[in-house]
This record gives structure tokens, C-alpha cells and sequence, in this order.
């Protein structure tokens, strides 16, 4: 169970506590009730979606923030597809592990080759702490955060995706996977438990170009993402008060406000 503080749990144990909210289901319960409801009230079993891209994105993180745990906790199967009487065996004497594919392993591989010729990355997660829990109460809701690594006065995350990391379209990406509220949540809760300010770092890794780029959490950033998690909290708290979770029937829908037409001037 997590308590106020700092919690040495396993990442299992962070994710099957639902004491405490969390950046991810903040971020479902602002974008779409129901399903929060469904997954994390009623704990309805949902398809696993995208598996296999976030497993290797849990194997990478473990080759760059916890190498020393990563035999015990990932197993490659040599096989060539996730099927058949071997895959099943193989899948069997490895229960409590996280199956990874060798064309997965080649890929981390390369990656990882990439990630330790950029200096300013191996420098910034060098001499911290990686996965650390804490618990704390924002807006009078309990709130946990895992962050992938810790040092003074810096919190750093470690991203892996497909898309470009150029500024322009890292920018992008982080607005679309709310990625600001949960820089936000991570930064204030860090800041409230140790009295310091402190500062946020994506870490993204590109799963196509083997590129790594470091990009600094901006003001601007932190503050949007700061009004998200505050809007999120306020609309959970009312609804564990009242008991309703979303509308039913018939809503209105609206388009984003990026896709209001502007007339404008020749």
C-alpha cells in the first residue's frame, strides 16, 4: 500500500494502487469520463492496445535507467513471431517476465548504441535515482508520481516514439499525449515534498532514426499543463462527491479550438 511520501515499491505495485490518482488516469478523466469509469471504477478487463510498443518502450527504460534489473524482469524469445508451440513454451517459462522479440531486442540495441554516443544524455542520467514513487495531496486529492529518474532539483523523462523529435514536432507530440500535465504533476509534487523548485526533462528517443534529443520543460509548458491537472482534479473530485462519472445519452459534440475557422483578411 502507498502512503505520503516516498514509496520503494515495484512498478507493479505502483500501478495496482488506486488510493492515489495518477498523471495517467488524470489525463483519461479529462479527455474521456466513461472510460475512466469503466477501467479504474467498475475495473472492467480492457484489450491491451499497443502492447508490444509499450513493452519495448519498458525495455528500453530499463536498459537506460535500471540495466541491472533487466534480465530479471525481460525475456527475448529468439522465435520469429508471437505464435505457435515455441513461442507458448517459451511464453510459459518465463510467466513473470515481459516477452521481447529478437528483431525488439535488435532494435533496443541500436538504439541504446545511439543513446551512449550523446554525451549530454549519458551525462544527465548519471549519479540520481531511477523510479522513484512519491505520494503527495495537490488540490486535496492524493496524488502518486513515478519518476523515471531523479536528481537534484531535476526530473527527467525518458520517451521513446516513432515521430519526429525535431522541436516543432516534439512539441506536438507532447500536447497530444498530454505529456505537459504530466510534467506539471511530477514537478509540483516534487517541488511540495522537498521545498525545492525544480526542473523537467524529456529524454526522447526515436524507435526510427536512433536519434536523442533533450528538451527542458518550458514555463509556458508547465503552466498549461499545470490548468489541466487542476481542471482534472476539480471535475473528480466532484464526481466522486456526486457519484456521476460522465453524461449518458445524447451530448453535443464540438470541434477543437485549433480547427475554428478563421476567416481573416487578404
Amino acid at each position: 500500500m502507498l502512503e505520503i511520501g516516498l514509496n520503494d515499491v515495484s512498478n507493479e505495485d505502483y500501478h495496482g494502487d488506486r488510493e492515489f490518482e495518477s498523471s495517467s488516469s488524470l489525463k483519461l478523466y479529462l479527455k474521456d469520463p466513461k472510460e475512466f469509469y469503466n477501467k479504474y471504477i467498475l475495473k472492467l478487463p480492457r484489450e491491451e492496445r499497443y502492447k508490444s510498443a509499450f513493452d519495448f518502450g519498458s525495455y528500453l527504460h530499463s536498459l537506460i535507467l535500471e540495466p541491472e534489473k533487466t534480465d530479471q524482469e525481460f525475456a527475448i524469445f529468439e522465435g520469429m513471431t508471437r505464435r505457435g508451440k515455441a513461442y507458448t513454451e517459451f511464453k510459459e517459462a518465463n510467466k513473470d517476465k515481459i516477452i521481447i522479440t529478437h528483431s525488439q531486442f535488435l532494435q533496443a540495441k541500436s538504439m541504446m548504441e545511439a543513446y551512449g554516443q550523446h554525451a549530454d544524455a549519458c551525462k544527465m542520467i548519471n549519479k540520481g535515482r531511477a523510479e522513484q514513487t512519491l505520494c503527495v495531496e495537490l488540490d486535496g486529492m492524493k496524488i502518486k508520481v513515478r519518476a523515471d529518474y531523479l536528481k537534484h532539483k531535476q526530473i527527467i523523462d525518458v520517451k521513446t516514439t516513432s515521430d519526429p523529435i525535431d522541436k516543432y514536432n516534439v512539441g506536438k507530440t507532447i500536447a497530444r499525449f498530454d505529456y505537459d500535465l504530466s510534467a506539471a504533476l511530477y514537478t509540483d509534487a516534487f517541488s511540495k515534498y522537498f521545498g525545492l523548485e525544480f526542473d523537467f526533462y524529456f529524454v526522447f528517443l526515436n524507435k526510427m532514426s536512433n536519434e536523442v534529443e533533450i528538451y527542458k520543460a518550458s514555463k509556458k509548458l508547465l503552466e498549461n499543463g499545470r490548468q489541466k491537472y487542476r481542471k482534472a482534479i476539480q471535475l473528480l473530485k466532484e464526481a466522486k462527491k456526486s457519484g456521476k462519472y460522465f453524461e449518458e445519452g445524447i451530448q453535443e459534440v464540438d470541434i477543437p479550438a485549433w480547427a475554428v475557422f478563421n476567416e481573416g483578411t487578404d
